[in-house]
Formats: structure tokens, sequence, C-alpha cells
């Protein structure tokens, strides 16, 4: 049975990685965007998301600080899912925000633990949610294994 990178389980369909040749143990793989529009890991993601904001009392603005601080004081290697290498260019979360300083958007995202989404996440939020989700896969792996199941 296939192993899975991301969630360090054994399953018959990966979350992500397992065609990479020479994956390495604690390499970070990004998620890929069929992962990150369903409707499961966007919950999950949102539900770590305030929880680490209740949990360092941030606000929804102080939380970019936090991804910040964990991706770019990241060492080891960030690849795709395709295996390519990651890179983080100094202006990736605010790219992936829309450079939008008051972050309005991560308050209505943390909601939708309350409430399902209507529909799948619109591509124009992939990048967002895949920063959040890096940060988690980083910091909080143990949280992150569970997004994609």
């Amino acid at each position: 049975m296939p192993h899975c990178y991301q969630c360090n389980s054994n399953v018959q369909f990966p979350c992500i990685g397992s065609g990479i040749p020479g994956l390495k143990r604690g390499a970070i793989v990004l998620a890929s965007n069929p992962q990150l529009v369903k409707v499961s890991y966007f919950r999950r993601l949102a539900m770590a998301t305030r929880n680490q904001m209740e949990r360092e009392a941030m606000s929804r603005r102080q939380f970019p600080d936090w991804l910040a601080d964990v991706i770019y004081g990241h060492e080891g290697p960030v690849l795709w899912a395709n295996g390519s290498h990651f890179y983080a260019t100094d202006t990736f979360i605010d790219d992936a925000f829309n450079n939008d300083g008051s972050f309005r958007w991560l308050s209505d995202f943390v909601t939708f633990v309350e409430r399902e989404p209507r529909q799948s996440p619109q591509i124009r939020v992939l990048e967002r949610l895949r920063v959040i989700s890096l940060a988690f896969q980083i910091d909080q792996p143990n949280v992150a294994r569970h997004f994609c199941r």
C-alpha cells in the first residue's frame, strides 16, 4: 500500500507525494489544487487557523506575521506535488492575499468552522489556502496531517 508523505499513513490513495522519486522524509510537499478545493480540506484548514489564532491570541492582522515567521524561518526542502522545488519569494504572502493589509478575508474564512460552505473554494483563493496550509505543514505537522482526510 502506498505511503502518504503528508499525513504519514499507509493509504490506498495518498494525499500527495507518493509518486515523487527520491522524496526524503521531512520534505514538505505543498497541497495540490485538487486537495485545496475539497470542502473537507478547506474546513479543516479553517478550523486549524481559528484554533491557532485563539491559542496565540492573534488578530487577523497578526496572523500573517505568524505565517511569515514560520514559512521564511523554515530551512528544509519544500516541493510542489510534481516534485519540483518551491521557493517562497519575499512577497509570497502579500501576493497570495492581494496586498490586502487588513486581511479581512481571514475573518470570513474562519467562519466556515461553524457553517458549511455552499460551494468549493474559488480558484482565486487557492494561493491563500496554500500559504496557510504550508505554514501548518511546517509548524504543526500533526495538525496538518488531518487536512486531507
